[in-house]
């Protein structure tokens, strides 16, 4: 038994498939995204496996890549792709530190975020627009990022920047289409 087993999900057949793709370690791990992870292993036998796999690989990805991961975050199906990928406005919901203790991701709440008690709407704006024009995400929108995008009163105005940052990559990197549109 590896090191690799103190890593929550990582079973023996895991550790197998880890080392056998030329992991021996959690550092090794480092920097590795879930999706890679995931197409490693595909390739590895010769197959589209499971997407649970996929999963159970962004939870390493987050276990490995975080600090100081919460524990409570770290279970596979946590990181399906409805809280895994971009929501409407690029945040991604499993990272957020409301997630999964008192908010099931903005898809399962349709909206209806924590912080609309801070700014007095009924439903997020960002995700209002998109439902109302069918879309997904505001990935391909030619007015991304727009007015509709909240600053988040419990951070800093340089953490909002840094969060607007990334969610704004996310979603230039997002095809409008690959994902359900909102009902």
């Amino acid at each position: 038994m590896t090191e690799l087993r103190q890593i929550p999900n990582v079973g023996k057949r895991t550790e197998q498939d880890l080392l056998a793709m030329g992991y021996t370690s959690i550092e090794s791990l480092c920097g590795k995204s879930g999706e890679e992870l995931y197409v490693e292993e595909c390739r590895l036998r010769g197959c589209t496996i499971d997407r649970c796999q996929l999963y159970l690989y962004r939870a390493v990805s987050y276990f490995v890549n975080t600090g100081h991961p919460d524990r409570n975050k770290c279970k596979w199906w946590l990181w399906k792709d409805e809280v895994a990928n971009p929501s409407p406005c690029g945040a991604v919901c499993a990272e957020c530190g409301n997630y999964p203790a008192s908010c099931r991701g903005c898809r399962a709440i349709e909206g209806q975020v924590f912080w609309l008690s801070y700014t007095g709407d009924d439903e997020c704006p960002v995700y209002r627009c998109c439902r109302e024009q069918g879309r997904a995400n505001c990935g391909g929108c030619p007015e991304l990022p727009c007015r509709r995008f909240t600053k988040d009163p419990t951070i800093s105005d340089e953490e909002n920047e840094a969060h607007l940052k990334r969610m704004v990559e996310r979603l230039n990197r997002t095809v409008r289409n690959d994902r359900p549109v909102l009902k």
